[in-house]
């Protein structure tokens, strides 16, 4: 089961990179959209995953770490999540 404070920064920012590791982190979505930690942190997200469950694009269910998928984007802002290792 996905717990927000697990990947919450001090700075109010939901994690970025994995520890250890580093590798790149994407968090995913209830309508199994995906998100960057940016837009995973943006107020929709918080809100949702406290008091909306029913809004499925921002309710955030799972985090997996990017290794491979060059082509994996956000859903929101259409940022790249890079990939751990390059093909």
């Amino acid at each position: 089961m996905f717990k927000r404070e697990d990947y919450l920064l001090p700075t109010g920012k939901m994690r970025g990179y994995a520890f250890p590791g580093g590798y790149p982190i994407y968090y995913i979505t209830r309508d199994n959209g995906i998100l960057c930690p940016d837009c995973a942190s943006l107020w929709e997200c918080r809100q949702a995953t406290a008091e909306c469950p029913d809004d499925a694009q921002w309710y955030i269910v799972g985090a997996e770490c990017n290794y491979e998928d060059s082509a994996l984007y956000c859903d929101h802002c259409g940022k790249q999540i890079e990939p751990a290792y390059e093909e």
